[in-house]
Parts: structure tokens; C-alpha cells; sequence
């Protein structure tokens, strides 16, 4: 529920009963009506509005064991707004989490691995991520990035110039990409990684931008203190975007005008889909409930 629909709907219809309305939410950062009316709370002169805060373990209907075990599927801020019931400021930066000890040059192929593969289809550049995972971390040694208007075609041809064709190579795309077509053939771009060679792993529905951001900073350093992927120098643009990538203003989404947000997509589909942190049905949702 937003402003509009209390303040030209329900409000009214309150009136002339006289009724009361109570407000369940987990925390949606600074910049929602929710928060403004959590802050309105505290200063109404009135002093008719009250306002709680519990964590999710105060609530007792969700176990110790299981929040211990969320913490360490979410990165730190994540971890306070969602069970922890604090309100987390989404301005700055977009990879928190990320840090100089994510660069490493022990981030190296493992040849006997398969290779996985970021992949974000976008006309210019096009990017891609190169990893490997050994146990619960994950290795990026390398980055392809192709501009002048390269299709997913010419991209699948880098892919296997560098690694060859006997590679087994497991492509963790855009998951628009099962639909679109944007090498200006008929096959779709995921068609076109399968008819390569590739295995394609993405769901069918798109990732929430949230779930993405969630699971980039949970794999970069969850809040468990655990640093589950290192990057290799090599690596610029994705270290480029991670360091520079910021919201944009007022918004909980990445600023895409500032052009250093392909590299960062790469790595997040890889993310999603090598670690399966984030879980779509829940993360990054925030209702407004009235009893």
C-alpha cells in the first residue's frame, strides 16, 4: 500500500467509525512511505499513533537455528532490514560487501572445472564473466567484454576461442535472454549459447534487480564474515563496476547512466544462479498489511 490508497481511501472510510488500522512491515529503507510513517510516529504531536519494532526472533514464530542459518545466505545489510527489523539507508554504493580482499591472484582457471559464464546481452558492450567454483567459492580470472555492436554470436566464438571447444561450459545469462533476440537473427539469445555448445542455466521469469544486488554482496562477503569469491587484477571492468556502481538518487536501483553496470549484471546472474542465495519469493518485498 502507498500514501494514495491510506490517505484517499482507507483513511477516509476509518472516519466515520471511528476505526483503527495497524501497519505490519518489514523495513523497506529510507526512502518508502513506510518509513516516513514510522518517523511521523515518533514526532506526531497528537501522540494518537504508536509504532513497535521486533526482530524476527523477538517475534517467536521463526526459530534461532533458522535465522543463523539466513545469515549466512545474506549479506550484512540485508540480514538487519529483513530480520533485524532495521530500516538500511539504500544510497552509496551497490556493492558494499565488496572490498580489496575480493582481489586476489589465486582467482585462476582450474582446467578440469567446468567453465561458468556471466553473461548480460547488451548491445554495447556485451559482457561477460569467467569463473570457476571449487567447493563453496568461486574463482573469476577473466572477463570478456565486446563492444561495436557484437552479437551473441560473436560472443559465443570468443568464448570458445579462448577456451576451446572441448570445454564444457555452463552459461549463466540474463534470463530475458530465453526470449529475445537480439543478434538480429531468429534464434534467442540463450538458443544461440545452447546451439555453441553451451549449457544455459537461468529460470524462465527474470530475477528481481533487489534478489541480483542481494546475492552479489552475500558472495562478495556474507554476514557470516565469509568471503566466498575472489577476483583476479585482470579482471577491470568487473572490478570497475563493483568499486564505482552507485544507486541512483532516491531509488533502490542501480544508476544505469553511468555506464559501468554490464559487468556488474554478468557477475550477478552468475551469482544467482552458482550460489542460489537470494530467494525471489521473499527478498525484496515489503507489504503493507491492515487489520
Amino acid at each position: 500500500m502507498d500514501a494514495d490508497v491510506w490517505f484517499e481511501v482507507i483513511r477516509p472510510a476509518l472516519a466515520d467509525k471511528q476505526g483503527w488500522a495497524l501497519f505490519i512491515s518489514t523495513p523497506d529503507g529510507t526512502a518508502s512511505w513506510f518509513y516516513d510513517l514510522w518517523c511521523y510516529c515518533k514526532e506526531d504531536p497528537t501522540e494518537e499513533w504508536k509504532r513497535w519494532c521486533y526482530t524476527t526472533i523477538e517475534g517467536g514464530n521463526v526459530p534461532k537455528e533458522e535465522v543463523e542459518a539466513a545469515r549466512a545466505q545474506l549479506d550484512e545489510r540485508t540480514f538487519r532490514q529483513e530480520f533485524e527489523a532495521s530500516f538500511e539507508n539504500l544510497t552509496g554504493l551497490v556493492a558494499i560487501s565488496f572490498g580489496d580482499d575480493n582481489i586476489s591472484t589465486i582467482a585462476e582457471d582450474i582446467t578440469i572445472a567446468p567453465l561458468l559464464l556471466g553473461v548480460d546481452f547488451n548491445v554495447d558492450p556485451m559482457s561477460g564473466i569467467c569463473a570457476v567454483k571449487k567447493d563453496d567459492t568461486l574463482y573469476v580470472f577473466d572477463e570478456i567484454v565486446m563492444t561495436g555492436g557484437a552479437t551473441t554470436w560473436d560472443f559465443a566464438e570468443e568464448v570458445t576461442r579462448r577456451y576451446g571447444i572441448d570445454r564444457r561450459v555452463i552459461a549463466c545469462p540474463d534470463p530475458t535472454g530465453g526470449a529475445r533476440k537480439t543478434s538480429g537473427v531468429g534464434a534467442t539469445d540463450h538458443a544461440i549459447l545452447r546451439r555453441s555448445g553451451f549449457n544455459v542455466s537461468a529460470p524462465r521469469a527474470p530475477w528481481k534487480i533487489r534478489d541480483k544486488i542481494t546475492a552479489v554482496n552475500t558472495a562478495l562477503f556474507d554476514a557470516n564474515s565469509i568471503r566466498r569469491t575472489y577476483i583476479h587484477p585482470r579482471c577491470k571492468e568487473l572490478i570497475k563496476s563493483l568499486r564505482t556502481l552507485t544507486y541512483a538518487p532516491n531509488t533502490g536501483l542501480p544508476n544505469k547512466n553511468l555506464g559501468v553496470d554490464h559487468a556488474f549484471d554478468a557477475f550477478g546472474y552468475l551469482c544467482l544462479q552458482q550460489f542460489n542465495l537470494a530467494k525471489p519469493e521473499t527478498l525484496g518485498q515489503t507489504g503493507y498489511r491492515i487489520y
